[in-house]
């Protein structure tokens, strides 16, 4: 009997020595495949037969899981390894200047349940966004200056976090889907960077109840209507909204700025009525209205003496400073 109880305390206490130590060789096969999807560069040799899953550009938490790989100007021809797809604890994963990267992102991606950051930045990476995407973690993602392609998924309004999504400079198209970010707050605001895409159609009248932003721009696409609703004294835009190159229409006369506001781009479109008003006590230092159909005086005082005409240019009948004079002094 009491050896019996000597076998059962031995036995627990390799089980509660083996829970304890970190696990650091469980995701090394999966790492290993990463390599060899790669092409074996030599970035990527601490990755192999032997040694651990934590050697760098991986990061591990304290119980030896990958959390964290970073990949920046690793001369790679290959494409992306559906082989990531098998850590499971991933949480960041980023991807930066690798043209060479090419294909298409891999399904496999959507089993990353804890995936929250996503950045896949300067890349020949092409085709479209997986809708598994949805399936993970995400609340920040950027694809700047990549090749996707198609339609942004309408299943990533599934992403209850996500508040930062950067597709700038792609070959997207389609629609902006609403409720792709959401959820902004002072310390999170919200930013959608869509800058130099094919996208068209209006901007989803449900970022007009959002009222802290980072940065909505949108700027060379082939978007429409009335976008006025991103505007407005009771919001907080502490960086840009650039909504230039586009087929915008609305009335700008009466459009109140958000008090901390910083950079505004509305040119080339399709705008009418007066400069605002509410201009003077912003805090605007880059201004572009110019190429719209505006009218009227320009209102002075304030902030108003440091933009340039330029900023007003190749507009239907704006006069005053720092244009022409309006016509009999009015």
């Amino acid at each position: 009997m009491a050896s019996h109880t000597v076998l059962l305390l031995l036995s627990f206490q390799l089980i509660t020595r083996s829970l304890s130590q970190p696990q650091s060789n469980r995701d090394l096969p999966a790492l290993i495949k990463i390599r060899e999807q790669f092409g074996n560069p030599a970035a990527l040799s601490g990755w192999q037969a032997g040694g651990t899953a934590c050697a760098l550009p991986a990061f591990c938490n304290e119980q030896g899981r990958v959390t964290e790989i970073f990949l920046r100007s690793l001369d790679i021809t290959s494409t992306l390894p559906p082989a990531i797809g098998e850590l499971d604890q991933l949480e960041t994963l980023s991807i930066e200047n690798m043209p060479g990267l090419h294909g298409p992102i891999p399904d496999s991606f959507g089993n990353l349940a804890h995936l929250s950051i996503f950045n896949l930045m300067v890349t020949s990476v092409s085709g479209p966004i997986p809708p598994s995407l949805s399936r993970t973690n995400l609340t920040s993602v950027s694809f700047l200056r990549s090749k996707l392609n198609g339609t942004i998924p309408r299943s990533l309004r599934r992403l209850p976090y996500l508040t930062f999504f950067d597709a700038a400079h792609n070959d997207l198209e389609g629609p902006i889907p609403p409720l792709l970010v959401r959820g902004g707050s002072p310390d999170r605001p919200l930013g959608l960077m869509l800058d130099g895409n094919r996208l068209s159609g209006t901007v989803p009248w449900t970022y007009a109840l959002e009222r802290h932003w980072m940065e909505f721009t949108v700027a060379n696409n082939k978007l429409t209507g009335d976008a006025s609703f991103l505007f407005g004294r009771h919001k907080t835009v502490s960086g840009a909204i650039d909504l230039s190159g586009n087929k915008f229409r609305f009335n700008l006369t009466g459009v109140e700025m958000p008090q901390q506001l910083l950079f505004l781009n509305l040119s080339h479109n399709r705008i009418y009525g007066g400069v605002p008003v509410s201009l003077r006590e912003s805090k605007v230092a880059v201004l572009d209205l110019s190429f719209n159909q505006l009218c009227g005086e320009i209102p002075t005082g304030g902030h108003m003496v440091q933009f340039k005409a330029a900023a007003y240019e190749h507009n239907k009948c704006l006069c005053g400073t720092p244009l022409p004079p309006c016509a009999n002094g009015s």
